[in-house]
């Protein structure tokens, strides 16, 4: 009974940390990063006397400045020649196409949670220059997804654009005449072509360039048949990209490729400037408002690009810019209400004074001085978007030490639970414990009441802060309990190399640390790992340290490319095949595994198309592979694992991981069998026990290997982008969920392996030992997290963030997951029902 109800208590803790987790990686990203988007935001009305009827927006979704710049473009590169102006959109991170459309239509920037969202799926819920404009014709996304093929051998992704131009003409031809006279018409191309090309077959190849003529040729005709059709020379157009990408036809993360994109804007009320003027590409939206006179999207956060508007209508741009400032002077008003709420008679000043300049800029325009307008105006621009600035982040640092706070809160509950040990209830101790006990619930109920009532009567629309307050009093006055009731105790081993053990632990932790910053330290860690190992570990196997040092070599490799280096992927299963020969597995083992490597084999040179459910089927017989092997020898079992997953690795490898695979695999396994686990570990098995100093190591190992498992092969940029084709032999159609999927398993697999092992070399306390390293890495990065620097910096710092966060959370998923891959014994037709607490 005992047993079962600290079973059931190690459960439960497991579920309150892993919900601590999750509000502790959200709420990091909440407090920088939280959504824009405010309702009942009043629309400031539009301009009279826009120059353009309408407007085209042309999106080549995937186009990269570079490659647009250095390729034939005819048409366009005229356009910039004779009549239009040009430059670089600078989009942000994550480089995708939802944000990447949004910021150009609505003008913001949209928040993490938006990014889970679908076009399909979840309405824009938002405002943006579609839902203002008198009439909205879209084309692209509405073709059968077999045209979005990552194979080379299908057909090509000209057919896409082919698509959207094709229904354009269709239209013309059929429902043009009915908008003819209207104005404030929006006609946006959605083109896929480059994109698709791009992920295929790179953004230098023959395809990618081919789409990008194509596009160029087609834009031509579209603006000819404008030109016959309306006559009226009131039709502006705009080219752009949401996104660019890689030379390894990848997206997402930060570098030049991915955030510099084309832009080139011309037609009725566009100036020709000569040289490159670049704009953020939020600034679309208004420039778009601004040229069809309709109205900025409430809350967009872009800035009218003037120099794009004629010269000859400066009063109109005058203007223009001044509608731009109070459509900011909006969100400056709605987000002092939602952050700080009505407050005091002087908590408005910022707006007081915008309003003054505003007043300034219409009294300017009255008089005839439109440069002095436009002068005051652009100053009034800067101060909107330091004030809007200011209210955004108004509440980070107040969040920010709430979670701070309950994080603390937290390790001193996991300290506890790792080493605590019921105190005695002795009766001379028991008054004191009992009014501590007492000042603590009463000083919990006046922070509660206080915190209520002042988020009450401030009027504060952001409920946040009252959220994450609660929270933080929660775990503060747990962690001042806990210790009434527990009290550490250690247990040192006879013989225990004290001083080697905790200084190798603590040196871990500083590399490991490091190494989310530059990778090259975790080759530093596994050196450490392989000197405390020989230190520590009596009679310690030759090969326990080898392969430690070998790991210690892939960090400091380059990343691995999306480009496959099938020939390296093969030599590794040739010598995970003669292993498997040497392994004197039984006979129908040997035969099933063998006929594994062989089809992996076969897939891997093109002999087989694994796309055809051969790939899946090997994926799914994973499992079956595992059980076949004895679940009551341990090391049988691991190996069994250590097949069972490497022929999914090898079909979704590009280069050297399955190497750091089976290096790690014969790590763990020789870790296994030395005298690390000494008789007291398997004496008690996995019951619970004090830690020791030696367990506090091992749970370094652990955390080093996890992380290793990450960052043996990539960094942070290729685990925050990657390349569909590394699933080209289960999947190449454009199925990002799927996609997805494959590539988390393909990282989860090393992770797998661990959690394995875990369960034979690892006590429960040892495995939560794990856990609070992990915690006590990721303390400092919560401050390293910004919404300011360049977006490469931004993303790199919410990737690291992100890891040292989940890690411990994933691999404590893993741990119990893991269960059935190391009990479940088809062989003997027998479960061995282990539950670790």
């Amino acid at each position: 009974m005992t047993g079962h109800k600290q079973s059931t208590e190690g459960y439960l803790f497991g579920i309150c940390g892993l919900i601590v987790h999750l509000v502790i990686l959200w709420g990091v990203l909440d407090a920088n990063f939280y959504s824009p988007v405010l309702n009942d935001l009043p629309v400031v009305e539009p301009l009279s006397g826009a120059p353009a009827k309408r407007l085209f927006l042309f999106v080549a979704d995937g186009m990269r400045y570079r490659t647009f710049n250095s390729e034939p473009a005819p048409f366009l590169k005229n356009i910039i020649k004779t009549q239009g102006t040009w430059g670089v959109s600078h989009t942000r991170m994550p480089t995708e196409s939802r944000p990447g459309n949004v910021a150009i239509a609505a003008g913001l920037y949209e928040d993490p949670s938006a990014l889970f969202k679908g076009w399909k799926e979840n309405p824009v819920d938002f405002d943006s220059v579609f839902n203002q404009s008198s009439h909205l014709n879209v084309r692209g996304d509405s073709y059968p997804a077999e045209w979005q093929d990552f194979d080379k051998a299908s057909n090509s992704p000209i057919t896409l654009d082919s698509w959207v131009f094709k229904k354009y003409f269709e239209w013309l031809d059929r429902d043009a005449i009915k908008i003819k006279s209207r104005k404030g018409v929006l006609l946006f191309f959605h083109l896929l072509g480059c994109d698709t090309a791009g992920h295929a077959s790179k953004p230098h190849s023959k395809e990618y360039k081919e789409c990008l003529k194509f596009v160029d040729q087609k834009i031509k005709e579209v603006v000819k048949s404008v030109d016959k059709f309306f006559g009226d020379s009131r039709t502006a157009y705009i080219f752009t990209a949401d996104h660019g990408m890689t030379d390894w036809g990848s997206h997402g993360s930060g570098s030049d490729d991915e955030t510099e994109t084309p832009f080139i804007a011309w037609g009725a009320g566009v100036s020709h400037l000569s040289g490159r003027r670049d704009i953020e590409q939020a600034d679309i939206a208004p420039l778009i408002s601004s040229l069809l006179g309709i109205s900025i999207p409430v809350n967009s956060e872009g800035v009218l690009p003037r120099l794009y508007l004629q010269s000859g209508n400066q009063e109109y741009g005058a203007r223009a810019l001044l509608n731009n400032i109070k459509q900011l002077l909006n969100q400056v008003k709605g987000n002092r209400l939602s952050a700080s709420g009505e407050g005091s008679s002087y908590s408005n000043w910022r707006e007081r004074e915008l309003e003054k300049m505003i007043d300034k800029v219409e009294k300017l325009l009255h008089d005839n001085k439109v440069v002095e307008a436009i002068r005051v105006a652009e100053e009034t621009v800067e101060k909107c978007k330091s004030y809007l600035y200011y209210y955004r982040q108004y509440q980070k640092n107040q969040l920010i030490v709430y979670l701070t706070l309950m994080w603390l809160g937290w390790i001193v509950l996991l300290v506890l639970k790792i080493t605590g040990t019921p105190r005695s209830h002795l009766n001379n101790t028991y008054k004191v414990k009992s009014a501590y006990h007492t000042l603590l619930n009463l000083s919990f109920l006046i922070a509660l009441v206080t915190l209520i009532t002042e988020h009450f009567f401030s009027g504060r629309k952001d409920s946040r802060v009252i959220y994450y307050g609660i929270a933080a009093l929660i775990f503060v006055w747990l962690g001042f309990c806990a210790p009434l009731v527990l009290v550490p105790v250690y247990h040192v081993k006879k013989n225990e190399p004290i001083r080697i053990i905790i200084g190798g632990t603590v040196l871990l932790l500083l590399t490991m640390s490091a190494g989310l910053f530059n990778k090259l330290f975790f080759s530093l860690a596994m050196v450490i790992t392989a000197i405390i190992q020989k230190l520590t570990i009596k009679n310690s196997d030759k090969l326990l340290i080898l392969t430690a040092l070998a790991l210690a070599i892939y960090p400091a490799l380059p990343i691995v490319k999306p480009d496959p280096q099938t020939g390296i992927v093969l030599i590794n299963v040739a010598v995970a095949a003669v292993a498997l020969i040497i392994h004197n597995l039984p006979s129908h083992i040997l035969i099933i595994e063998l006929l594994r490597l062989a089809l992996t084999t076969l897939i891997l040179t093109g002999d087989i198309d694994g796309r055809t459910g051969l790939s899946w089927i090997i994926l799914a017989s994973s499992p079956i592979s595992i059980f076949l092997h004895p679940a009551d020898d341990v090391k049988k079992r691991l190996t069994g694992v250590t097949y069972g997953l490497f022929c999914p690795l090898v079909l979704l490898s590009a280069s050297y991981e399955p190497q750091v695979y089976l290096l790690l695999a014969i790590h763990l396994m020789t870790l296994l069998d030395n005298d690390n686990n000494d008789e007291e570990l398997k004496s008690t098995g996995h019951c619970r026990r004090s830690l020791s100093p030696s367990d506090t190591v091992t749970a370094a190992y652990f955390m080093l290997y996890i992380l290793l498992s990450f960052f043996g092969t990539g960094n942070m940029a290729s685990i925050s982008s990657f390349d569909p084709m590394w699933t080209k032999h289960f999947i190449t159609l454009f199925s990002p969920f799927t996609m997805s999927a494959l590539i988390l398993l393909k990282l989860a697999i090393p992770l797998i392996l661990v959690g394995c092992a875990s369960r034979v070399l690892a006590s429960s306390s040892i495995f939560l030992a794990v856990l609070l390293l992990g915690d006590c890495l990721s303390l400092p990065l919560i401050f390293t997290v910004t919404p300011q620097g360049s977006w490469l910096d931004i993303g790199t710092a919410i990737s690291r963030y992100a890891i040292a966060v989940t890690l411990p959370c994933l691999f404590l998923v893993l741990y119990h997951l893991s269960s059935p891959l190391m009990t479940v014994d088809f062989s003997s037709r027998k479960t061995l029902k282990k539950h670790l607490v």
